[in-house]
């Protein structure tokens, strides 16, 4: 994105009121990942971009109650089986509130139950939280492919890495290297069930010559295990005690794209039977893991409607006035660095229809 744009050009259109004069019909949904713990250091940008300052997510939300509509995902739901009917029926469309926004929250880290939900509720807003089948059970435990990418961190210079049942074969991977390499292991993991890749996971660690409990201390540590540890299941009943709806995130969050039909069906279908045994209640909505056109094909859109949600949603191509596909509900991420007029410009639409214009493209 130029620096114009995001210093001159957004924060210009922003105060002038331009971008909410000029709203779209149809909702923006907005997804996050989390909120830093208080006193946590960010050590990695490309591990922690993803989570938000308390004060910066307390500061858009505020922003949207005063300037759109947030609306709940009870709401946001009836809409769309409404929506749904219409068209079935051609009969005249009942619009939610010009500049309706739903919050929706990835992963549901600990940080969720203990920095996020305290915000929700001193603004009375609620939100749409994903959670793994992993939080269905009665330990936490951390994202594999986080593990991953903190073993990379910890491990000393240069790495090298040889799994041939995974077709993984690195040589001296340089720190530049690091991300590029990571996400190459995480696709190649991913076609195999968790167990599998906790297998690998530990030869990881036994090549990278990292100790058996080298991530103890992001366990025992309350402030890494609110960053990095998933909720339980106790945690899970929290968040929806409190009002929070919960979705599924899949059993594990791998790549869908990389897994065999029979192996994404299972991580779809069962997150939704684990989750719903866990809650005692319906789970109405699944997000994509990574949720972007390199990560989700057509057939987890299918997965996805056959396994009985009524919605699921991407990752991309967000704000008003996008297309919504009810197996593939656009959204805005909204990473650590994302400042108030940008913001704006991400949930109005207006950045897509630009980068549109003048890239053919989200």
């Amino acid at each position: 994105m130029s620096p114009a744009l995001k210093h001159i050009v957004f924060p210009v259109l922003s105060r002038s009121g331009y971008f909410r004069n000029h709203v779209p019909a149809g909702p923006a949904i907005v997804t996050y990942h989390g909120v830093f713990p208080a006193g946590y250091k960010i050590r990695n940008t490309a591990l922690d971009g993803n989570l938000m300052q308390a004060d910066a997510l307390r500061e858009q939300l505020r922003f949207l109650k005063k300037h759109y509509h947030v609306i709940s995902p009870e709401d946001f739901l009836l809409w769309l089986e409404r929506e749904a009917r219409t068209d079935e029926s051609h009969a005249p469309t009942l619009p939610l509130a010009r500049g309706s926004v739903l919050l929706t929250c990835d992963d549901a880290l600990r940080n969720t139950l203990t920095e996020m939900l305290p915000i929700l509720q001193e603004l009375s807003l609620s939100c749409l939280f994903f959670a793994t089948g992993e939080s269905a059970t009665e330990s936490s435990t951390m994202l594999w492919y986080e593990e991953l990418y903190l073993m990379m961190l910890e491990a000393t210079e240069p790495l090298t890495l040889r799994l041939p049942e995974a077709g993984i074969s690195f040589d001296s991977i340089t720190k530049h290297e690091k991300h590029s390499r990571w996400w190459s292991i995480v696709e190649s993991l991913s076609p195999f069930d968790l167990e599998s890749r906790r297998g690998f996971l530990d030869q990881i660690r036994q090549q990278l010559k990292l100790s058996e409990n080298w991530k103890e201390r992001f366990i025992q540590d309350p402030i890494l295990a609110a960053r990095f540890l998933t909720l339980d299941r106790s945690g899970l009943r929290k968040m929806a005690a409190a009002g929070m709806s919960i979705g599924a995130h899949t059993l594990s969050h791998p790549v869908l794209a990389r897994m065999s039909d029979d192996m994404a069906w299972r991580e779809i279908s069962e997150s939704k039977t684990q989750l719903e045994a866990a809650l005692g209640q319906i789970v109405p909505a699944f997000a994509y893991p990574f949720g972007d056109a390199a990560t989700v094909t057509k057939r987890d859109l299918q997965l996805a409607e056959k396994a009985g949600f009524r919605c699921a949603f991407i990752n991309v191509g967000g704000g008003f006035g996008s297309k919504i596909d009810r197996f593939a509900i656009p959204r805005v991420h909204v990473p650590a660095h994302m400042k108030l007029p940008e913001f704006e410009a991400h949930i109005t639409g207006f950045y897509r229809t630009l980068r549109n214009r003048f890239l053919g493209g989200d």
